[in-house]
This record gives structure tokens, sequence and C-alpha cells, in this order.
């Protein structure tokens, strides 16, 4: 009868669904501590969300994983200290590796990254690629703000983390610390030359201001020079 093939076809779902949360279960027992986990790391053992949701939860419960914000989990290393979570950086790192999209940070972040700021941002700031979002991590929040491809157009990390923290100093506030700073992080920058051709994408003031502190190194000079001929 009608009603039998549908309660039949009904139980083959629900032993296929039990099979595919245990080899989810099984995946994460595999998984490596330390690593952060998405829905979308097991869609191809099932691509309903509803289902691998659950299998998830399970583990949750059962300590095997740990959710870090919606949709993203972590398979927890555990010390005598407790769970070691993921930084900021690496968990924003993941998401933009699942989305095959590009990230920097911004404001205060990027301010924090060179050592600019030491304020401690309960609020970190990123520009990606791809799609803008906000997660809730704890007590932190992580904003990824959608940007243009100029921003993502530097050679360097340290040229597009110069024009991220510069802009949210404003002009009028870089000091003799800050300049201190910059200095050194200029000197240390293992791809000068390649340093030295962001300049040119950096806006006015920017490119002023670094030029002017790199002029007076020795090692800098002759790129700047033969970069401005």
């Amino acid at each position: 009868s009608t009603l039998d093939r549908s309660s039949a076809a009904s139980d083959v779902y629900k032993r296929q669904e039990a099979d595919d949360m245990a080899e989810i279960a099984n995946r994460i027992y595999k998984t490596s501590e330390g690593q952060i986990l998405f829905l979308s790391d097991f869609s191809d053992i099932n691509d309903n969300e509803k289902v691998v949701s659950r299998a998830l939860s399970v583990e949750e419960k059962k300590g095997n994983i740990v959710r870090l914000a919606n949709g993203v989990y972590l398979r927890p290393k555990n010390t005598r200290f407790g769970i070691v979570y993921p930084s900021i950086d690496e968990m924003v790192m993941a998401i933009a590796k699942r989305d095959k999209v590009q990230i920097q940070p911004s404001g205060v972040t990027a301010l924090n990254k060179l050592g600019l700021s030491t304020q401690v941002p309960t609020k970190y700031t990123y520009l990606t690629s791809g799609s803008g979002r906000v997660l809730t991590l704890g007590n932190r929040t992580i904003v990824l703000k959608r940007s243009v491809p100029k921003n993502f157009a530097f050679r360097t990390m340290l040229a597009a983390l110069l024009v991220q923290a510069l802009r949210t100093l404003g002009q009028k506030n870089v000091g003799d610390q800050e300049l201190a700073t910059i200095r050194k992080l200029a000197n240390e920058e293992i791809h000068k030359d390649l340093f030295i051709q962001d300049l040119a994408l950096m806006p006015v003031w920017m490119r002023k201001l670094i030029t002017d502190i790199i002029d007076k190194n020795e090692r800098y000079d002759t790129l700047v020079k033969s970069h401005n001929r």
C-alpha cells in the first residue's frame, strides 16, 4: 500500500541520516585538536544543513567540539588550564580560507597589529573582499566589512596595515612615538622593493609621511630614489 511504501521510505531516510550523523561524528573524532570547523566542512557527507547541525549539536553536548559562533565550531585542545581557544586572527583567516576571500585588519585592529595602539578592543574589524557580516565570540565581536578591491592591491601586508592604521589615527594624530614605530617597521620589512612600490598606492599624505622617514635610512634611500625617477 501507499502507506507501507511511505513508511519504508521514511525508515530508509532515517537510517541514512543516522549513518551520516555517525560519519560526521567519526570525522570530528579524527580532526586534529585546535582545528576550526564549519557546517560546510560536512556537506559532502550530507548537504542538508539541519542534519549537519543536529550532528554537531550532539557532538557539542558530548564535549567533542565547542561552538564558537553561529555555524563555527572548534575541535578543542584541552590543557590543565582549560580549553585553548583560537585567536581572533586565526578565526578570521579560517573564515577567509573557507569563503575563498581576502581579509585584512582595519581600524583599531590594524593599529594593534602594528603596535601603534595598546588598546584592547572588544570589537575587531576586518575588511573583506567577500560579504560583510558580524560574528560574536564570547564577549568579543568580529566585524567583517565588505571593501573595495584597491584595499587589497598592496603587495606587502605592512603597507596595507599602515594605510588602515593611519586612516584610523588621522594625519594630525601621528606623533613622534608613532613615527618611530613606523620607521622601525619599515626598517624590518623584508620585501623593501615591494613596500616602496606600495607607497605609490597610498594617499598622498601617508606616502609623504613614510617617504620622509625612510629617506633617512640608507638601505631604503636607493630604492626610493630609483622608484621616484
